[in-house]
């Protein structure tokens, strides 16, 4: 792997229109004097072939300007791929290496890469682009047809059910990349319980053609993730190829052989502010190409995509509809609540399941994928008929509705939602997950309802079915969520209530 940087002495190579190199703060820098300024890069040579080109870049963009990018590659410089769009990735603020980061674009075994950069300005004020990085990845597939993996069984201790997971070692993840060189973790794991799943594409191309050539597309964004952008792990919970395969994403609980394989409440880093508390799943390609394999609700990506959310889901107590509501109609039967946001913001009625367009200004999933999220709330449904696909009604007694301060008293009371035909209610379970994050942190501490170590897990209180209140007053700042779900018998089989109740409050 290698980084190809260009800052002035790069630009000076290159050539352009409406553009030009002029002093700027930090240094000299890549400015556009017109309306629309182009500059095309001086064709970039690697010292060994390479598969993915990752294009990141230090610029700052001032309000109504914009600055995109293009890419093409070539094995000998002469014949060129097609220039390719690159996406934004991701934002100078969620990454610590304070750049934009564009989506991988493959480039099968090239050893050239040429960029293109695009300047839209107004009233004056123009992007200023300081430094541009290719960062070149070889991630090359095994020389097979086959569209299956190796899978290993997961299994939801409360429910039971099980999803069949490429786990991180069956897809090669190099876990060296996690570390420091002083051998510390980079990003140690934390755990928050899942309150929103959220779906997404990597926006890399769909045309893989065997579940080898799509490992290696995970292998790379991997990579790029935990070395290229610092993060130290790949930000997906889990991710969906065209073949049907699931793959495990975050690093979980544990390590070596016996760890945990995808970890229920690992935080992952897919969603910025929306991080601590949901879950991610991507689909390996990019839906706002022709070439996208998920045209409809129906072939391998689809159906594993709703196996995962139906997993996913179900562990969580994640309610995709209203309660009450078996089908959707309409969007005032989408399940929704206010979501605390890791740097105590409030993301307003905030879908259960959601499209990661719908909390950042980002074109991800895609429209393809957007317009099929309606079916995959119903999906899920459907495929928790396994156990009483009911819930419980929660309400709270504390002023504030969900803001509150240190030592006021909080009770909750809820009512159970009538069990489906053959189950009968026999108790309840409830949780009083506390956590707190400095904002400029990325670590928390735990504040109550967990277990104790450095991997804890929920911690779940039995209760009576005449119980129906309890009352915490919290001493500490933090995030605060009651999660209460019904213990339901059916013959000799007892399961926890598909959905779960659950409130939040911002204590300070």
């Amino acid at each position: 792997d290698e980084d190809l940087v260009e800052g002035e002495e790069g630009f000076r190579r290159g050539t352009g229109r409406g553009v030009a190199v002029e002093p700027a703060p930090g240094g000299p820098a890549l400015r556009s004097s017109e309306p629309e300024g182009v500059f095309t890069s001086a064709p970039l040579q690697a010292s060994a072939p390479f598969t993915h080109v990752g294009l990141h870049w230090s610029a700052g963009v001032p309000a109504n300007t914009s600055l995109s990018f293009e890419v093409r590659t070539s094995g000998d410089g002469s014949n060129w791929s097609p220039w390719t769009t690159v996406a934004v990735e991701s934002l100078p603020e969620e990454t610590p290496a304070d750049e934009y980061f564009g989506a991988l674009v493959y480039a099968g075994g090239a050893q050239f890469v040429q960029y293109r950069a695009t300047f839209r300005t107004r009233g004056g004020a123009s992007p200023i682009l300081r430094k541009v990085t290719a960062t070149l990845i070889d991630s090359p597939g095994a020389a097979t047809t086959s569209n299956q993996l190796p899978t290993t069984a997961v299994t939801d201790a409360d429910s039971q059910r099980t999803l069949a997971v490429t786990n991180r070692g069956q897809w090669g993840a190099d876990e060296s990349y996690r570390f420091s060189r002083r051998g510390a973790e980079v990003w140690p794991e934390m755990f928050v319980p899942t309150k929103k799943l959220i779906v997404h594409h990597t926006a890399t191309r769909n045309d893989y053609a065997s579940a080898a050539e799509a490992a290696a597309e995970v292998r790379a964004i991997y990579r790029y993730h935990a070395v290229t952008q610092r993060w130290g792990d790949i930000g997906y919970t889990a991710l969906v190829d065209k073949f049907g395969n699931v793959y495990e994403g975050r690093h979980g609980r544990g390590e070596g052989t016996g760890r945990e394989i995808l970890s229920a409440g690992v935080v992952a880093g897919h969603d910025f502010h929306h991080n601590y508390g949901s879950a991610g799943v991507a689909l390996l390609g990019d839906a706002t190409q022709r070439s996208w394999p998920m045209s409809g609700a129906s072939g391998p990506m689809w159906e594993t995509l709703v196996r995962y959310s139906v997993f996913e889901s179900g562990r969580h107590g994640l309610r995709p509809l209203k309660e009450g509501k078996t089908t959707q109609t309409s969007d005032a039967d989408i399940a929704a609540s206010d979501f605390l946001r890791s740097d105590d913001l409030w993301s307003n009625g905030m879908r259960n399941v959601s499209g990661h367009r719908e909390t950042n200004a980002t074109a991800c999933p895609g429209d393809p994928v957007m317009a099929l999220l309606d079916e995959l709330r119903g999906a899920i449904h459907a495929g928790l008929v396994d156990t009483s696909r009911t819930g419980v009604s929660l309400r709270n007694t504390a002023p504030g509705g969900r803001e509150t301060t240190v030592n006021t008293r909080i009770t909750y009371e809820w009512t159970p939602e009538p069990p489906e035909s053959g189950w009968t209610l026999v108790g309840y379970e409830y949780c009083f997950e506390g956590w707190y994050k400095p904002i400029r942190s990325y670590d928390i501490d735990y504040r109550g309802g967990y277990t104790t170590g450095d991997q804890p897990r929920p911690q779940w209180t039995s209760a009576v079915a005449t119980t129906t209140s309890a009352s915490f007053t919290p001493t500490k700042p933090g995030h605060y969520t009651f999660h209460v779900r019904a213990i339901l018998r059916n013959g000799t089989a007892e399961r926890r209530s598909a959905y779960a109740g659950d409130h939040t409050f911002l204590v300070q």
